[in-house]
This record gives structure tokens, C-alpha cells and sequence, in this order.
């Protein structure tokens, strides 16, 4: 006997492991009867779709659709009842003998998959060139359980299948709105920067005190929109970036410090107490880098006790390049859980952002091999972002 050298394509699957069970089923069965091919056909509406054929001689799923398997199928199946034959020339069914001479086989064992509801679902059959004496009084024990774990396979991966696809489709959708986001947030950055250039060269011209209140209020509101539009884009770029990317340049991170902290001083008119000892460059993506220290040093000033100091702190130790923020809590009790502080859209009781800022300082931390540590004493609390000095060039 042999299967036609067509090529098979799975029937509604999308994995390879969809098969696992079938193939462990049909090699158990093939051992059983003694068969050399074990096929299963899967039903769904009222199309049949070839699901697996198992060569047990060469101990696999074989790459065959099977013509053969149909038209025996087509002839001899009917109803629920199952068929045993051990030779087709002591067969007393005429027409099932001639459909198995004519593809040349002996053997013949037929059985239906039936699901809970009791219809049929798909079916499986074995087949062999020469006579075999297997044990039906075992097959009929061992097939009725073998047809209701596959009929719980096929619903199981039915499941699978509707669920990878929904995830597929998720996944589009996803990083179309991320693109959207982008796109706007970019659309949005310059009329924001010019509506802050405006209020700032207005605060220098207005005498009245009333107007120069108004501005400053509109300056404000600006720089707000600024910096949610600043951690949109840092987000979607975060979320949409896949590809590794190398570090090679190196940078004076002190000075970077010192001028996010100078800008931060002005905008809020808040003395920041720096330690800063970095007699060296870091290797980095400037940028980046930049952009989370900015939003750990926002965070404390949003977020930490207006009438305390803010303390920032940025050494080498241990080949480390440490930096971190440390300010007062305004209410011991706000932070008495700092495990999803880092979680995205996360925002405390008073902040006007998006609750981007720390996560998306993780995820540069990340980028550069490092990590951010939170810790409070329920007095302060700080965030302590740490970056090996030595991490590799290319970072996956």
C-alpha cells in the first residue's frame, strides 16, 4: 500500500503542536493492531480536512495527503458503527473487499470521533498492506477512549486557534494605535512649544499683574501638555522599537545632570541639593539617559513634600553608575505598596500626568543593562537607578 506523494497541509492548525497528541494517539494504535498507517480527518461544518497521517514504520507524521484514505472513507463509512477487518479476502462485504484490493490493502480498522453532543467530529482509520490479527476485543476497549481524547484535543486546539488569532488581530490593532499616538503627539509638539516660546516672551512684555497671572498659567498648562506629549512619544517608541540597539558613544553624564537639574530649578523655582562625582564618561544614549533622570527628578518634585529638599545623588561605585532621588513624603501612608509604581498609566492621588514617567525610566534602565530600586523608610523615599559601567556594546 502507499499514500499518495501529494503534499499534506495541516487541517486549521497553525502550530506545530497541534499534532502532539494525535501523532502519541495513532503511534499507540499503530502499535496496537500492528498497522502501518494511522490517519485522522477532522470534520468542521460540513467540510473534512486530512488532520494527520502516521507512517509507524518510519515513526512520523508523514508529509502525505492521502486520496487513498478518502475515497475508502467515502465508500465504505457509514453511520457510528465501527469497522474491523483482519483480511479483505475473508471480508462478506463484496464492496469493501474491491475498494481495498483496489489501493492494495489487507487490513482495514475504521472508527468514528464523536464529541459530547454525539456528532461526529472527525475519524480515524488504519490501514495495512498485509493480513493482521489484531485483538478487537482490546481495540473495542481501547478506541472508544482514544476517540474522546481527540474529540477534547480537536476543541482544545479550536480554542487555541481562536485565540492565537485574536491575539494576532490584538497585536495589529495595538501597534496601530500606538502609531496613531505617535503620530499625534508629534502633530501636537510644535503648536504645545510655541505656545510656551509665546507665554514666556509675554511674561517679559505685560506690566499687569492680572495678564501676567493668566500667562503664567498658560505656561504652565503648556509645560504639562509638553511633557505628556514628551512621554507619549517615549512610551510608543519604547513600546514599538524591536530591533537591538548599539551604544557605542560616550558622554560627561554630569553635565547632562547639571543642566536637566538647572532647567528643573527654574521651571519650579526649587533649590535642588546635588552630590555629583563623576570624574569620567558613560557610555550611554544621551538622550534617553536624559529623559529619565528628568522624570525621576519630576516625579520627586510632583509627588514629594513642596516645603523639603530634594536630593539627588550621582557617583560610580562598585562598577556602577549610580544615580538617584530622594525626597519627603508629604503623607507617610502613600506609599505603603512601591510594587506597581513602575506599571504604565500608574498615577498618584495629585498627579495631572499620564503615569508614564516611571515606567518609562525603567525601560531606558533597562535598555542600558541596568535596573531601578525604590526603597522608603515611610519618611522618604527614594529611587536609586543603577547601570553597570561596563555593559555590552550592543544591547539586545
Amino acid at each position: 500500500m502507499t499514500i499518495p506523494n501529494q503534499i499534506h497541509k495541516p487541517y486549521d492548525s497553525s502550530d506545530k503542536s497541534d499534532f502532539n497528541t494525535c501523532q502519541r494517539i495513532l503511534e499507540e494504535l499503530c502499535s496496537q493492531t500492528k498497522m502501518r498507517y494511522g490517519l485522522i480527518r477532522k470534520k468542521d461544518g460540513v467540510k473534512w480536512g486530512n488532520w494527520c497521517v502516521y507512517d509507524y514504520q518510519s515513526q512520523q507524521i508523514v508529509n502525505k495527503n492521502s486520496d487513498t484514505y478518502v475515497k475508502i472513507y467515502q465508500e465504505i463509512r457509514t453511520g457510528f458503527s465501527p469497522i474491523y477487518i483482519n483480511d479483505s479476502a475473508q471480508c462478506t462485504v463484496d464492496q469493501w473487499t474491491d475498494v481495498l484490493q483496489e489501493f492494495g490493502l489487507k487490513s482495514y480498522i475504521s472508527y468514528p470521533i464523536v464529541n459530547k453532543k454525539d456528532a461526529i467530529v472527525g475519524h480515524m482509520s488504519f490501514m495495512n498492506a498485509e493480513p493482521v490479527h489484531f485483538d478487537r476485543t482490546k481495540l473495542e476497549t481501547l478506541l472508544p477512549v482514544c476517540s474522546d481524547l481527540i474529540a477534547i484535543d480537536f476543541k482544545t486546539i479550536f480554542g487555541l486557534n481562536k485565540a492565537r488569532r485574536e491575539l494576532k488581530q490584538e497585536l495589529s490593532y495595538t501597534k496601530n494605535r500606538e502609531l496613531i499616538l505617535t503620530s499625534l503627539a508629534h502633530d501636537l509638539n510644535n503648536p504645545v512649544s510655541i505656545v510656551k516660546v509665546i507665554s514666556q516672551y509675554l511674561m517679559g512684555s505685560v506690566k499687569d499683574d492680572n495678564q501676567k497671572r493668566l500667562i503664567k498659567k498658560i505656561e504652565e498648562a503648556s509645560l504639562r501638555m509638553k511633557g505628556m506629549i514628551d512621554d507619549i512619544l517615549d512610551f510608543s517608541s519604547i513600546r514599538l522599537e524591536n530591533k537591538p540597539t548599539i551604544i557605542n558613544e560616550c558622554f560627561r553624564i554630569d553635565t547632562l545632570i547639571r543642566q536637566i537639574l538647572s532647567e528643573y530649578e527654574f521651571l519650579h523655582n526649587k533649590t535642588l541639593i546635588a552630590n555629583i562625582d563623576l570624574p569620567t564618561e558613560i557610555r550611554c544614549d544621551q538622550h534617553k539617559m536624559g529623559r529619565a533622570f528628568a522624570n525621576l527628578i519630576g516625579n520627586a518634585i510632583k509627588h514629594g513634600n513642596p516645603d523639603k529638599n530634594i536630593e539627588i545623588n550621582a557617583f560610580i561605585k562598585e562598577g556602577q553608575f549610580i544615580f538617584s532621588v530622594t525626597n519627603e513624603l508629604i503623607f507617610p501612608q502613600q506609599v505603603s505598596d512601591l510594587s506597581d509604581l513602575f506599571e504604565p498609566f500608574i498615577r498618584g492621588d495629585n498627579s495631572k500626568g499620564l503615569g508614564l514617567g516611571l515606567f518609562i525610566a525603567r525601560e531606558i534602565a533597562k535598555l542600558h543593562k541596568g535596573t531601578i530600586i525604590v526603597h522608603s523608610d515611610n519618611t522618604k523615599i527614594t529611587f536609586e537607578l543603577a547601570i553597570p559601567t561596563d555593559f555590552m556594546r550592543s544591547i539586545q
